[in-house]
């Protein structure tokens, strides 16, 4: 019983890998895309949709190792606060997600010889859109797990 209780959750967390990196490649997709609409740039919904499935293809299997990486340390950590602040388990989550992605970027950008590792991430706009869809991720993982309620009083949530 206790492998498949292990199984099941390392089933929902590549569930969040795989929705983190892949709602994170379309929010970077997008915001390439609208750079390029700055400088006077015609982009067609065929493009664009051929453009996202590009970077799905080619960009989301890199950031989903980042990604990874990124939810291995962050989810314990949530896990160990949601525990004692039951009520924001889920903000919790959502918060260790998005500001773990944010350190991953910052090392990545440190590390790497180009001024940016991900072109959405100059800009506040984006790098916001890009913690919230790791963020998305990190919360539903956070919902797929949660514990079965408990009936009775309870002092701290």
């Amino acid at each position: 019983m206790k492998f498949l209780s292990i199984l099941r959750v390392v089933a929902f967390y590549l569930l969040a890998v795989l929705l983190a990196s892949v709602l994170g490649s379309l929010v970077q997709t997008q915001f390439n895309l609208a750079a390029l609409q700055l400088i006077d740039t015609q982009i067609p919904l065929a493009v664009r949709l051929q453009t996202s499935i590009h970077d799905l293809l080619g960009f989301a299997p890199l950031f989903a190792v980042m990604v990874a990486v990124t939810l291995l340390l962050a989810l314990p950590a949530a896990e160990g606060l949601g525990r004692i602040f039951r009520p924001w388990r889920g903000t919790l989550y959502f918060l260790a997600g998005a500001v773990g992605i944010k350190v991953a970027f910052d090392i990545a950008d440190w590390l790497l010889p180009m001024p940016v590792f991900i072109a959405a991430t100059r800009g506040v706009g984006g790098l916001l859109a890009m913690m919230v869809a790791v963020g998305i991720g990190s919360a539903v993982f956070a919902r797929l797990t949660r514990p079965k309620k408990r009936k009775g009083l309870r002092v701290l949530g």
